[in-house]
């Protein structure tokens, strides 16, 4: 039994430590909607159902499956990748939904090896998520946050097409050289300029 209370535990400090990174709530000067803003507000609502769900099978959990093992794995990735990408923005982070009007390209760290390490590091932690609330609650919790996760992961998908195109438009050629050197969600390619002789 200590073993699911060490699970429990270090579960519950993984995903404390995600939403205190995802859930950036400043406005910023210059910040422009991706998405309309009532949608935004939508997200950030539903962001707490699937939370809810996961604290209650965290809580009620009586056993550890290896299913659970690699949901771990999974939210102990993206959040590690939320964690970098919001460090390595600094300054230049917005809330999901959003833009700045004048964006700077920011190609270090974690972003010299993934485009969109936030978006893709909040897939993962959803997927880890779900192998957890899907197979320890009962269909009444489980459909609700599969539900509010579609929206969330359908809300992200058209954001980051959006922030691209946006990058693309306002940043021109350094963005293009940027786009053809890194993957927009797998460290497959490193971003480093290479000088022809």
């Amino acid at each position: 039994m200590e073993y699911v209370f060490a699970f429990q535990f270090c579960q519950a400090i993984v995903a404390i430590t995600f939403a205190v990174f995802i859930l950036d709530f400043k406005r910023k000067v210059g910040m422009v909607p991706l998405i309309s803003e009532k949608w935004t507000y939508v997200l950030k609502l539903l962001l707490l159902v699937p939370m809810f769900v996961y604290a209650y099978s965290l809580i009620t959990l009586d056993g550890v499956l290896p299913v659970g093992l690699f949901g771990f794995g999974l939210t102990l990735l993206g959040t590690f990748l939320v964690v970098k990408a919001k460090v390595d923005l600094a300054r230049h982070h917005t809330w999901t939904g959003f833009c700045m009007d004048a964006p700077k390209l920011v190609a270090h760290g974690i972003y010299s090896y993934i485009r969109h390490p936030l978006y893709a590091g909040v897939y993962l932690f959803v997927f880890g998520l779900m192998s957890t609330v899907v197979l320890r609650t009962s269909w009444f919790l489980a459909v609700p946050a599969t539900v509010a996760l579609v929206y969330i992961l359908s809300f992200l998908a058209v954001s980051a097409s959006r922030e691209t195109k946006i990058l693309e438009k306002k940043l021109g050629q350094e963005f293009a050289e940027y786009k053809e050197q890194v993957h927009f969600c797998l460290p497959l390619r490193k971003y480093v300029k290479q000088e022809k002789t």
